[in-house]
């Protein structure tokens, strides 16, 4: 009597992430799989997996086609071809496999023989069937989580602070939520940098929820999300924006979690490797004509320097506004056809000795006020009470600006990711605007004089340093005190250095005039 061989199969089982009601568990695939290899006379290797059907790349797929090209298997046995794959485009993919390597497809109800025109046409119709179940699938999902979030249901691990309660809203954790907000309460209240924050932190022993020490990274993830203002926010591709206020307990206050978000704008680093440098006087002079923020550039004085390359021979130089713009924004220019600006450029050290006497100057200004304010020569109340108005109505021009926007994205003049940078660029300008609306409300006199003696010890420590040496850390004092300085040079210094003229336009001032 004959020796029968017994059959070799790649036994595939694969558990969705979709929520499907129906989908049949690993476990309950592989005991009915086994059973029907037994019964048949098969051996067996299990490929055993959770993903996506439209996820080609699965590992264990993948790993069982190499498998199968070892020429040692009949075939491969699921429960349902849609184990394999659900798109038409894919599951052709896995036919042309199969067929080129000469390979059966097993299933609990039927054999496929790819050799066989009829079989290829019944797997064809049945995988148009499992694409469109598929698609109703995930548009179902997609509703009923929209209509979730809408009900501030937080989808994904609660963040650090936070549990779920059984209705997947979030609740605070009694000893996560204390680490919280003593966090925001060293970053906003007590005035420490990231790094510092992560110090305190660890040596006070708190950990993350991994029980590993807290990293600036951690950190960052804490201080920028929304949820701890008991806000649910989610942007989903192709849908309106979902903001949902109060959708659990609160753990920061809005004005604690806002001013958070200013520090980190203002705190902001930008990555070395992006960095065109830092200069003492980086992101601080203005066109007043054309409104161009004016860059800066290494250049060799003398021609004897540049022909041997001698970097020592180099000068700081302030750029003309063409040549500060980007790539993009000189093509534009150039297609709009517009004259470019006539603000020339000229070395750095002038203007940085010009504003120097100026600060020092100011230094006066600031003792005339404080003594013009305590005589009750200075009616600070009504000035505040102007400036309160122009902030009011900065700040709602900017939300019509912001409405605008989105209406625009309704009708397809913005791109989703273009909305996006728009309406995040205006929100960092109201909160802002708020910032200045806060210190306008509580101004009175005591208040203003405490910020000109800050002011005036802020200036002392500019003049005190060696800008040269220390550009960075003399460029984040300038930013403290001084908003924008305002340069115009209307000739070229080729055969003499010219004039020019500067306008300084002080931080924090209630007074809508600028010094000059």
């Amino acid at each position: 009597m004959a020796k029968v061989t017994k059959k070799l199969v790649a036994i595939y089982v694969r558990k969705s992430r979709l929520k499907d009601a129906d989908g049949m568990e690993i476990s309950r695939q592989l005991e009915l799989l086994t059973d029907y290899a037994e019964v048949n006379g098969m051996d067996y290797e299990v490929f055993s997996e959770e993903g996506s059907s439209e996820d080609r790349n699965r590992p264990e797929y993948q790993r069982m086609l190499m498998e199968l090209r070892r020429n040692i298997y009949d075939g491969v046995l699921c429960t349902e071809q849609d184990r394999i794959a659900r798109d038409s485009t894919d599951f052709g993919l896995f036919i042309r496999f199969m067929k080129a390597e000469g390979l059966m497809l097993f299933t609990l109800n039927k054999t496929y023989n790819f050799m066989n025109d009829d079989d290829v046409f019944t797997l064809g119709i049945q995988s148009e069937m499992d694409n469109h179940f598929m698609r109703m699938t995930k548009r179902k999902l997609r509703r009923g989580r929209i209509q979730a979030i809408k009900k501030g249901v937080f989808f994904g691990i609660a963040p650090y602070g936070y549990t779920k309660d059984e209705t997947k809203h979030l609740i605070p954790h009694p000893e996560e939520s204390q680490v919280v907000e003593e966090i925001y309460n060293m970053y906003v209240k007590e005035g420490l940098n990231q790094a510092e924050l992560v110090e305190q932190l660890n040596l006070r022993g708190k950990r993350t929820r991994a029980g590993k020490p807290f990293t600036v990274r951690a950190t960052s993830l804490i201080l920028s999300n929304v949820a701890y203002r008991g806000t649910v926010h989610y942007e989903l591709t192709g849908e309106d924006v979902i903001t949902v206020e109060e959708a659990h307990p609160a753990l920061i206050d809005a004005d604690t979690y806002n001013q958070a978000q200013l520090i980190r704008v203002d705190k902001r680093v930008v990555p070395q490797q992006s960095q065109r440098g830092v200069y003492s006087l980086s992101r601080l002079l203005v066109c007043p004509k054309c409104n161009q923020t004016l860059s800066f550039c290494m250049k060799y004085n003398k021609r004897a320097g540049r022909n041997i390359l001698d970097k020592s021979q180099r000068e700081l130089y302030v750029l003309n506004c063409h040549a500060s713009k980007g790539q993009k924004a000189k093509a534009e220019h150039k297609a709009s056809g517009e004259a470019r600006c006539s603000n020339n450029g000229i070395k750095s050290a002038r203007i940085e000795q010009y504003i120097l006497i100026k600060l020092k100057e100011h230094l006066t200004d600031i003792d005339n006020e404080i003594e013009a304010i305590l005589s009750g020569s200075k009616d600070i109340i009504s000035k505040a009470v102007l400036k309160q108005k122009q902030l009011t109505l900065h700040y709602n021009n900017l939300e019509v600006q912001k409405k605008n926007v989105q209406a625009g994205f309704k009708i397809g003049i913005y791109e989703a990711e273009e909305a996006q940078a728009e309406i995040k660029a205006i929100k960092e300008q109201q909160l802002a605007v708020q910032k200045e609306l806060n210190n306008v409300e509580g101004a009175d006199a005591k208040s203003e004089i405490d910020r000109q003696k800050k002011t005036r010890e802020k200036i002392e420590r500019i003049l005190s340093l060696d800008m040269e040496a220390n550009p960075t850390k003399a460029n984040k004092l300038l930013h403290e005190v001084v908003d924008k300085v305002y340069y115009w040079k209307e000739l070229s210094d080729v055969g003499g250095e010219k004039p020019f003229d500067i306008r300084i336009v002080y931080k924090g001032e209630l007074h809508s005039g600028d010094n000059q």
